[in-house]
């Protein structure tokens, strides 16, 4: 509650912010916008006494005439007077245009909360600011020190807002047992952590009643996820490095079949995926986006949401996630989820529960897009190959040797 308050203090408000921008780079999107209604805009120019003065001192040596080169220098001591007593109010740099623009206030999630004494208290904020922003302004200097200082502790946990919607969907519980399968970097790990934990609860006993098991294929990633669980500073998870498809069952086989069947009462699945959903922030992905991409993963895909089901408790929950928006990698293997369990799954829609939530039913229908064999990379790159100057040259004597005999 008192960090809740202190985050209060710096963004419940709205403030104003000093944004920088080159001279010469042409203004677009949000940066047109603002130009356009009429914000405050500072810029370094170069005064009109001062081109005057130049002016003055050019036709002075052009000229000859001492008298004329006395009285510019006389205007411009006047105008360097002038200039001083400005000086606060233009910035240095030639090539900076200051903007002011106002932000709004953090926007509360109404759907990341805990329910205390019979109050709802919101665990999440959005902030109007990027990355970027928050890390360089300095009117943000102070807000960006206590992030960083409560993120080091443990207290919060930094991530983008629909970063955050897989653990909720999960409905997890304090004392559950949780299994995270591609845990790595660990934010939505961490956020679990905090509610099976207890991390939530002021009358937390000594020893946690839930746990988590946090997995990811590669080691190295992994090593990032132990980093990243170390400030939370929980007895409550375990770290795993192992392919999410070949996951163990520990379970006994007299139990496969039965009610008693499965592990974990909740598991995540934030499966390996294109990333095409991300482009907003990382707009290279389409350099190296195809079609193929997405085809190639369905398998992976599928096979880490069948062993997450495996191990999911009769009752338990399974949420399958992806960072992509190609129904290939999410309604397909939803419905393939569906068809191979015969019944055993259930669809569930976690609206209902969820309020302020905005999202759209899963698609029921989409086109499978592939390339022509011809078209592939590898025939491209195959052709390129068998016909560049070297080897025509190289099939023009061959085809001469047969001609000749």
């Amino acid at each position: 509650q008192n960090i809740i308050e202190e985050l209060q203090e710096f963004v419940g408000k709205e403030m104003e912010l000093e944004l920088e921008i080159p001279k010469r780079s042409e203004a677009f999107g949000a940066m047109k916008h603002i130009l356009e209604v009429g914000v405050d805009v500072v810029e370094d120019t170069k005064t009109e006494e001062e081109n005057v003065d130049k002016k003055v001192k050019s036709d002075a040596k052009n000229s000859g005439g001492a008298e004329t080169t006395m009285e510019a220098e006389a205007d411009s001591a006047g105008d360097n007077e002038k200039a001083g007593q400005a000086k606060e109010s233009i910035p240095q740099d030639d090539n900076v245009t200051i903007i002011k623009k106002k932000i709004a206030p953090a926007k509360p999630i109404p759907f990341i909360n805990i329910m205390e004494n019979g109050k709802t208290i919101t665990l999440g904020y959005q902030l109007s600011v990027d990355r970027r922003t928050l890390r360089r302004n300095q009117s943000l200097l102070e807000f960006h020190k206590w992030l960083r200082i409560h993120t080091d502790c443990g207290h919060i946990t930094r991530q983008e807002t629909v970063s955050m919607i897989p653990p909720v969907v999960l409905n997890a519980k304090e004392g559950m047992s949780v299994l995270d399968l591609c845990a790595a970097p660990g934010s939505k790990t961490c956020q679990l952590l905090e509610v099976v934990g207890g991390g939530l609860d002021n009358n937390v006993t000594l020893e946690p009643t839930g746990f988590i098991v946090a997995n990811d294929a590669d080691s190295k990633r992994a090593y990032m996820l132990v980093n990243q669980l170390r400030r939370m500073n929980s007895p409550a998870v375990f770290v795993t490095s192992c392919d999410g498809q070949f996951f163990p069952i520990l379970d006994a086989k007299a139990d496969k079949g039965t009610e008693r069947e499965g592990m974990f009462d909740r598991v995540l699945c934030d499966v390996p995926c294109s990333g095409d959903g991300t482009v907003r922030k990382n707009p290279g992905i389409w350099k190296q986006w195809n079609q193929l991409g997405s085809l190639a993963l369905h398998p992976l895909q599928l096979s880490i949401a069948l062993r997450g089901a495996r191990v999911t408790k009769v009752g338990g929950y399974m949420v399958y996630s992806t960072c992509s928006q190609n129904p290939t990698e999410n309604e397909s293997v939803v419905a393939e989820l569906l068809r191979i369990s015969e019944g055993a799954l259930v669809l569930e829609d976690p609206r209902e529960r969820m309020e302020g939530l905005i999202a759209r039913p899963g698609w029921s229908s989409w086109k499978v897009l592939r390339e022509d064999k011809n078209r592939t990379r590898r025939a491209m790159k195959n052709w390129n190959k068998k016909n560049n100057q070297k080897m025509l040259e190289k099939r023009k004597e061959w085809e001469e040797k047969e001609r000749n005999g």
